[in-house]
C-alpha cells in the first residue's frame, strides 16, 4: 500500500467504500511465504501491512505477529481490512452529513481556497526536500 504509486488498487482513500478496501487489501503484495513475520528488508509487503495494522490497533510488530503465528495472510489480511474500514466508517459518515446538509456543502466549499492555498506551500515544501514529483 503506498500513497505515492501511480497504481490507484495500492493506495486507500479516505471515502474508500468498504468492498474497495478489502479488494485492496486482498490484491495487496506479500510474499509466498504465507508466514505474518515484520521483516522490511526481505517481506516489505506483509511488514507494511502489519505497520498499518499495528498504527491502527495500537499493537507492536510482536504483538501481531503473535496473534497470527500459523494463521497465514488470509486472516490476517482480512482483519487489516476491517481495521481500516472501522477507522474510516466515522470519517465517512461525517463526510456524508456534511455533503448532504447544505449548511455542511457550504463549509467544504469555503475550504477549497484554503486546500488551493495549501497545495502552493506544500510543493515548495516538496520541492525543497527533494520529494517533489510532476
Amino acid at each position: 500500500m503506498s500513497k505515492s504509486d501511480d497504481n490507484t488498487t495500492a493506495t486507500i482513500y479516505l471515502l474508500d467504500e468498504p468492498k474497495a478496501i478489502e479488494k485492496k487489501i486482498k490484491r495487496a503484495q506479500t510474499d509466498s511465504e504465507n508466514s505474518v513475520h515484520y521483516d522490511k528488508e526481505n517481506k516489505p509487503g506483509i511488514s507494511n501491512l502489519i505497520e498499518i495494522f499495528s498504527a491502527l490497533t495500537d499493537q507492536t510488530h510482536e504483538q501481531v505477529e503473535a496473534a497470527y503465528a500459523g494463521k497465514g495472510y488470509g486472516a490476517f489480511k482480512k482483519d487489516v481490512a476491517d481495521a481500516i474500514i472501522s477507522t474510516l466508517e466515522p470519517i465517512q459518515q461525517r463526510y456524508r452529513q456534511l455533503v448532504t446538509d447544505p449548511n455542511g456543502r457550504s463549509c467544504l466549499d469555503q475550504g477549497l481556497p484554503a486546500h488551493a492555498k495549501a497545495s502552493v506551500t506544500y510543493e515548495k515544501a516538496a520541492k525543497a526536500m527533494g520529494l517533489y514529483r510532476k
